[in-house]
């Protein structure tokens, strides 16, 4: 691992720590430690309080607060199979009453959504069936050339599912394509080349995500710019700057660990 990987891996764990102490709601946490361990992380490293207090905090009918606070959850019991009972009864929750169409919002009574969609699709597979993916593809396709992220959770989801596009062919690679059209001259991303809130940690991070799984020599000089974007923008004491730091952070770092593979693989 590099020095900005150890940063950002020892700032972290400080931090689920002191969220921890100070009461703060567990899927933070839960996420923040999905996310760490998805970059290489031990899982053993990861305090057991942690894992209790998920369990704890599971509904009698198998869900969480909301469906992305079950989607982090259910990832990160994956990590910890002596609850599998938990998790298959929080992946059961998440199927059922979610509305006339595939796909998931925040919730179950919010509208469905690319970002929560691609995500849930991207990190459980077992959600996965044609008619989602295909509601993913036709959802993007309606938004084409939007939002970086939402074009990255599009690509995420579809490639790590294997699904090949119904309605338009070529559409991944046009949407790779799009994504690097967007990347700013030093390698970073925010939700639209020169968007007024300027570029950040996660846009960048789901972009080179996306990118690296598209498994393609022609987007390397992209993902190399922006793993240098992202090693050096990030501050010394491991975060990055967003408004919810250790999200930008843990993202951060799941993109640094995979680009750093990547990049590696390359040599």
């Amino acid at each position: 691992m590099s020095k900005y990987t150890n940063r950002a891996i020892l700032s972290l764990l400080n931090m689920t720590n002191e969220m921890y102490k100070k009461n703060i709601e567990i899927r933070r946490i839960t996420k923040t430690c999905t996310l760490l361990i998805m970059s290489g992380l031990s899982k053993y490293d990861i305090n057991t309080e942690f894992v209790s207090k998920c369990i704890d905090s599971q509904n009698k009918d198998g869900g969480f607060i909301g469906n992305t606070d079950t989607i982090w959850n259910i990832k990160f019991l994956e990590f910890f199979p002596e609850y599998k009972n938990e998790r298959f009864l929080a992946l059961s929750w998440l199927k059922e009453n979610n509305g006339d169409e595939p796909g998931f919002g925040r919730s179950k009574r919010d509208m469905h959504r690319i970002p929560v969609t691609g995500l849930a699709l991207y990190l459980l597979p077992e959600l996965a069936n044609k008619e989602n993916l295909e509601w993913l593809e036709l959802a993007w396709i309606s938004e084409k050339n939007s939002l970086t992220y939402k074009g990255a959770y599009t690509i995420l989801a579809l490639n790590n599912n294997s699904y090949s596009p119904i309605h338009q062919e070529d559409l991944i690679k046009e949407t790779a394509d799009w994504i690097v059209s967007q990347q700013s001259s030093d390698g970073g991303y925010g939700p639209w080349l020169n968007h007024p809130v300027g570029k950040n940690v996660y846009c960048t991070a789901v972009a080179i995500l996306a990118l690296i799984s598209m498994n393609d020599d022609k987007y390397n000089d992209a993902i190399r710019k922006s793993y240098n974007y992202i090693c050096n923008s990030q501050l010394k004491n491991g975060v990055w700057p967003y408004h919810e730091i250790e999200d930008g952070t843990a993202w951060g770092l799941f993109a640094l660990s995979k680009a750093e593979q990547y990049l590696e693989g390359m040599l």
